[in-house]
């Protein structure tokens, strides 16, 4: 038999609201050296993100190398399969690749060509073995996040990335045997997975870039995927499934659960339903009060907390978002709640102000951010207001409309 654990979306170097979280990946990272040891793993795939920036710290990068070399020198038979996701500089992760294989570690980054222009698309398989002497055999198709030039031209996103899966499983199915599995990993936003409003996952407006996995026709062991951050199964296969970031990313993402994702194959076939282990959180999350309330009431929840001095609290103060309701604007809110805090167990990451909204349809009452509407979808933001000011929704044509500003005006800021 051989065994695989999955993970994906470290986002190493990752800055939550001003605090550094070294200290939170060293701790994820101990946890998943242990983890490899419990499941007695022969195969460690990460499916993508592993940096939270294409250009991370020297700190986030020692973090990295030093992880695979003690994963090395731990368990020297174990075979890891990563791959570049939108954070990762393709190049970047790459540039080790030769040295990395040398200690069983595979990176694919960057979608390599043949001299005549055809996709490398042997380069995308890595032939993975397990069990005792070795005798499990399995093939991972390595598919690094994809950008525009990587597929057919005249394409849409979607239907190139289907196309370009498709393609690498055939390849991968030629060479196959009878008893050898085939597994995929990948990067994107797959048709029907779930994401939180005013998650951190970076998604096209529109969803433009929304892959239906459905078209993917190839026979597959098992689909790895990395990109949302909520650990989740693709529609009814548990076999198709995202195994969820390392920590939680933003305060919406702060009841995701985080892990790992194990799964077992025997004569090429998978073996049981994949098993998820849970990863408890070193500094977790919390919204406080759970919906917002009027000051004097916020002030009394935040006296009530733990004191940083009491036992235990320190070394796990979690993160906190304090929600405030308003009628009118209040000046000195954020010293009142600083005040509040003082001495406390916790850090501080934000004062969400909401304001009482009413909007005139069977939605009912709302409440609206100040801070969440700099963070929402800018088509639902402009939805809200037409449904509001016109009592109907917008037509189609026009939200093709509102995309291709929102596109233009988002490339603009990057320029």
């Amino acid at each position: 038999m051989m065994k695989i654990l999955a993970t994906g979306d470290w986002h190493l170097g990752n800055c939550f609201h001003g605090f550094d979280r070294m200290e939170e990946h060293a701790h994820y990272l101990d946890w998943l050296l242990d983890c490899v040891q419990r499941e007695e793993a022969d195969v460690l795939l990460i499916a993508g993100d592993v940096f939270d920036s294409s250009n991370p710290s020297a700190a986030a990068q020692e973090l990295y190398y030093s992880f695979l070399n003690r994963l090395n020198e731990r368990f020297p038979a174990l075979q890891t399969v990563i791959i570049a996701g939108n954070h990762d500089s393709a190049a970047r992760l790459e540039a080790p690749r030769e040295m990395l294989e040398r200690h069983r570690v595979y990176v694919r980054g960057v979608v390599r060509r043949l001299p005549e222009g055809e996709v490398d698309w042997d380069n995308l398989l890595v032939p993975v073995t397990g069990g005792k002497e070795a005798q499990e055999r399995a093939w991972i198709v390595a598919v690094p996040y994809l950008r525009d030039g990587d597929f057919v031209r005249g394409m849409s996103y979607a239907e190139g990335v289907s196309d370009f899966l498709n393609r690498a499983l055939q390849a991968a199915g030629r060479k196959k045997r009878p008893d050898e599995a085939v597994l995929l990993m990948a990067h994107l936003y797959a048709t029907g997975a779930e994401i939180a409003e005013g998650s951190s996952e970076r998604v096209v407006i529109g969803g433009a870039e929304r892959v239906d996995m459905s078209r993917v026709e190839c026979e597959v062991g098992a689909v790895v995927l990395g990109h949302l951050h909520r650990r989740q199964k693709l529609g009814n296969r548990s076999n198709w499934f995202y195994p969820g970031s390392a920590l939680p990313m933003s305060f919406t993402e702060r009841m995701y659960r985080h892990g790992a994702v194990s799964l077992t194959f025997s004569g090429g076939e998978l073996a049981g339903e994949p098993c998820f282990h849970e990863y408890t959180l070193l500094h977790p999350l919390r919204s406080l009060p759970e919906k917002p309330a009027l000051l004097p009431e916020v002030i009394e929840v935040l006296s009530k907390l733990p004191d940083a001095g009491e036992e235990g609290v320190e070394a796990h103060m979690p993160y906190l978002e304090v929600n405030v309701l308003l009628d009118t604007p209040v000046q000195g809110i954020n010293k009142q709640i600083e005040e509040a805090l003082d001495g406390k167990g916790v850090r501080l990451c934000r004062t969400a102000i909401f304001y009482r909204t009413q909007l005139e349809n069977e939605t009912g009452e709302v409440l609206e951010s100040v801070d969440d509407l700099l963070t929402k979808n800018p088509l639902e933001v402009i939805r809200k207001s037409y449904l509001s000011r016109h009592k109907c929704e917008m037509r189609e044509e026009l939200v093709a409309l509102a995309n291709r500003a929102i596109e233009a005006a988002r490339k603009e800021d990057e320029e």
